[in-house]
């Protein structure tokens, strides 16, 4: 029987990231994607969640389950909390953008640099990453880098100069045990990074689907 999982979307460009990493990584698997731009636009100028993200996450979350996914991915950054209470109630694994970054990074280490494009992903995975690191006893250090122009260039279809601006940031960072690329829309950019910086680079789309298929296939 093929594992249904669900996918909820806020940005265009993530939907082939994940789509890329569960061809090469998770064949057999069958993702199922719900596209709500409005989730990122309603986001308070300062990043933050609204009360009606929170109302509308419950809502596609209850909808994906109800279409019969075996497990859900959320795929944008900013919007963890959201998912951790809109999950309450569901029987199915619902997993946040950062669940199998934070995961292999622990994996991996203890000192990272994390690398976004958004303004308000690296404060999100600082908080769910101390969150996750506290809870195994582990102590472990970040640092942030924003690269503010990569976004529009995504979004109006240069994924070369997009590309380019983030490797460009992650090259500058000094040493680490490995960078961490935390939005979904970035998935392709990762082998790019590891190739200009030498350094471990992991990224969230392929992540998570390894964290999904070590789920249902361990």
């Amino acid at each position: 029987m093929t594992t249904k999982i669900g996918l909820i979307h806020s940005v265009i460009p993530a939907i082939a990231a994940v789509e890329t990493a569960f061809a090469e990584i998770w064949p057999d698997a069958q993702p199922v994607s719900l596209y709500d731009e409005s989730l990122y636009i309603d986001l308070a100028p300062d990043r933050s969640l609204t009360p009606p993200i929170y109302e509308r996450m419950e809502r596609l979350l209850a909808y994906s389950a109800d279409s019969g996914a075996n497990a859900i991915l959320v795929t944008g950054s900013l919007f963890g909390p959201a998912v951790l209470e809109g999950k309450k109630g569901l029987n199915i694994p619902v997993l946040t953008s950062f669940d199998g970054l934070i995961d292999e990074a622990l994996a991996a280490g203890s000192s990272f640099t994390a690398v976004a494009t958004d303004p308000g992903t690296n404060r999100m995975l600082r908080a769910e990453l101390e969150r996750c690191a506290a809870e195994t006893g582990k102590t472990v250090s970040l640092s942030e880098t924003h690269v503010p122009d990569a976004t529009a260039l995504l979004n109006a279809g240069d994924r070369a100069a997009h590309d380019a601006l983030v490797v460009g940031a992650a090259d500058a960072v000094g040493g680490c045990d490995a960078i961490l690329l935390g939005q979904f829309s970035m998935g392709p950019t990762r082998p790019l990074v590891e190739q200009r910086t030498g350094r471990p680079t992991l990224g969230a789309p392929e992540a998570a689907v390894r964290k999904l298929r070590h789920m249902f296939e361990a």
